[in-house]
């Protein structure tokens, strides 16, 4: 469901889609942040997603507290229904407020028809502030050849979201003085595809504010929200302030506290009358060589911390090999199974199959056998699907699902036979020696395969250069799975789900450090990482990697 349809029935059912206290705080930030000391006595604002109009109002409110009442609000809204109901409540608590919200959708309206929709009195580049709680929805919804548009115009590149746009588009709409401040995903603060707009935030306006509501559960919906607040004009000596809040199981030393809009600009822990306890992280937000590197939430611990690991990194997982995803079939139903005995013969094509139920650290967990049906190969260096015909019960089997598998259009487009896996990554690369890794998980799980499984797509795997050295390869496996490595992930990428869980991407395990394997430490780490990978030491899992991880932690202090 799009943010729009969503929307719309939240003001259909009376249901406000930006809290309220969410509201305030934002709008009180934004105005500590406006440039002079003095606000001028007239005020324009704009929210290019007005939608119930919340933002707006707790904005106005707090103008007036401080004696500003001249004040004309601008609106974009797509549904006829939202304006109605959002001019008749703005008009209703502040009749003196001049009011133009219009049915048209921003994004559209700026790509395609800047300067003709606001009126003579309301110069184009002079908001005094930019208030916006935009949709979340992937530009592919749009479609593909509006989506395609609006990446180009825009310089966007991979699986963006709409609210990207809606961040570049308005950076221009503020006047020198004037401040934005938006609730978003905290997505595109860690992730590639958001690389271009921190770029163009860090390059071309001056960031204030950010704070990150991790897994609070403001919202409904199963987004992360963030707060990101910026100025018109960049300013090199300006150090941006950076607050984030995660839900933590320590309930030690819990200060009890109303609600999380009172502690979000003060470190420490806390417990809510909910029961619910949070952990706040305040910072700075780093100024980086490359404005497109991650926006982590940086202190001078956390600094000083990152700095000495620097020191002692001897490579990188980049290093050691090329961080793949597993296979994509689009049909796994057709293709992936545990019960290939009760189909009927079995297919001659069958492979082993590593799935996230696989998952372990160090070792794999074999309880759970999946399967396969891999219809790729390697002929004279070339990848190329298998000659069917060759494999007469895979074919009939393949026959049973035929109208299934040609209906992936995607397929036929590309010229791809019926048959194929979308995504069968290099065929002649599960032979060799790999680390798999889930994608999503609380812990740490990678672990060495040598039995020349292929990957699913639930999983990423390290295709490992013929360069690397068994020692190499332990080591990581040590560092990968270790409470060294958790630390690590949190303090520089700053990108964690719900409950604690994390995101272990190609971008981000790339960067784990690898010490010196040479060092006392890191030859014991890797005996007995060898010990559990061939279960010749009599000592349980757990005592042997408590050992590893002590080792790992020596290693980088």
């Amino acid at each position: 469901m799009s943010r729009y349809t969503k929307l719309s029935n939240e003001k259909r059912n009376g249901i406000v889609y930006t809290p309220k206290e969410m509201a305030m705080y934002l709008s009180k930030q934004m105005i500590s942040f406006y440039k002079t000391k003095k606000l001028p006595k007239k005020i324009k604002i704009l929210d290019p997603a007005i939608g119930d109009g919340e933002l707006v109002i707790a904005l106005i409110s707090n103008l007036k507290e401080i004696g500003i009442h001249d004040i004309t609000v601008v609106g974009f809204e797509t549904e006829i229904q939202a304006i109605e109901s959002t001019n008749n409540r703005i008009s209703e608590m502040f009749p003196s407020i001049h009011i133009d919200i219009r049915n048209c959708d921003f994004v559209q309206y700026m790509l395609e028809e800047h300067g003709t929709f606001f009126s003579d009195d309301i110069e184009i580049n002079n908001f005094d502030f930019i208030i916006a709680n935009p949709p979340y929805i992937r530009t592919q919804i749009l479609g593909a050849e509006r989506s395609q548009r609006l990446s180009k115009k825009l310089g966007l590149t991979g699986r963006i979201d709409i609210y990207y746009a809606f961040l570049l588009l308005s950076t221009g709409l503020l006047n020198k003085n004037g401040i934005a401040g938006f609730i978003t995903s905290n997505k595109f603060m860690t992730v590639k595809a958001g690389s271009q707009v921190r770029k163009f935030l860090m390059n071309n306006t001056s960031v204030k504010k950010v704070v990150d509501f991790g897994d609070t559960h403001i919202f409904t919906a199963s987004v992360l929200p963030c707060i990101v607040i910026f100025g018109a004009k960049k300013e090199s000596s300006e150090v941006p302030t950076f607050s984030a809040i995660y839900e933590t199981k320590d309930l030690d030393k819990c200060t009890p506290s109303k609600n999380i809009y009172d502690i979000l600009d003060s470190a420490g822990k806390y417990i809510l009358p909910s029961g619910t306890a949070y952990e706040v992280k305040v910072g700075i937000l780093p100024k980086m060589d490359d404005p497109t590197a991650v926006w982590a939430l940086e202190t001078n611990d956390t600094s000083s911390w990152l700095n000495n690991i620097k020191k002692k990194q001897w490579k990188t997982f980049a290093d050691i090999g090329k961080v793949r995803v597993g296979i994509k079939t689009t049909a796994d139903s057709v293709f992936i199974g545990n019960d290939w005995d009760k189909r009927g013969e079995r297919p001659e094509l069958l492979r082993p199959l590593i799935t996230h139920r696989n998952a372990g650290q160090i070792i794999a967990n074999d309880s759970e056998v999946w399967e396969v049906l891999y219809t790729h190969e390697v002929i004279n260096g070339k990848k190329k699907a298998i000659d069917i015909e060759q494999y007469p019960i895979s074919k009939a089997y393949l026959e049973k699902h035929r109208s299934r598998l040609e209906s992936r259009k995607y397929l036929q487009d590309a010229n791809r036979l019926w048959y194929e896996i979308w995504v069968p990554q290099d065929p002649s690369s599960w032979a060799d020696r790999k680390i798999v890794f889930r994608d999503i998980s609380e812990k740490p799980m990678f672990w060495i395969d040598q039995t020349g499984a292929i990957v699913n797509g639930d999983c990423y795997w390290i295709d490992i250069y013929p360069s690397t050295t068994d020692d190499e390869i332990m080591l990581a496996l040590a560092v990968a799975n270790s409470p060294f490595i958790e630390k690590f992930y949190d303090i520089k990428f700053n990108n964690k789900l719900y409950s604690g869980k994390r995101r272990y991407m190609a971008q981000y395990v790339e960067q784990f450090p690898i010490p010196n394997p040479n060092t006392h430490e890191a030859q014991e780490a890797i005996k007995l990482v060898r010990s559990i990978i061939k279960k010749t030491n009599k000592d349980s899992f757990e005592s042997i990697k408590s050992r590893v991880d002590i080792l790992v932690d020596e290693m980088f202090r």
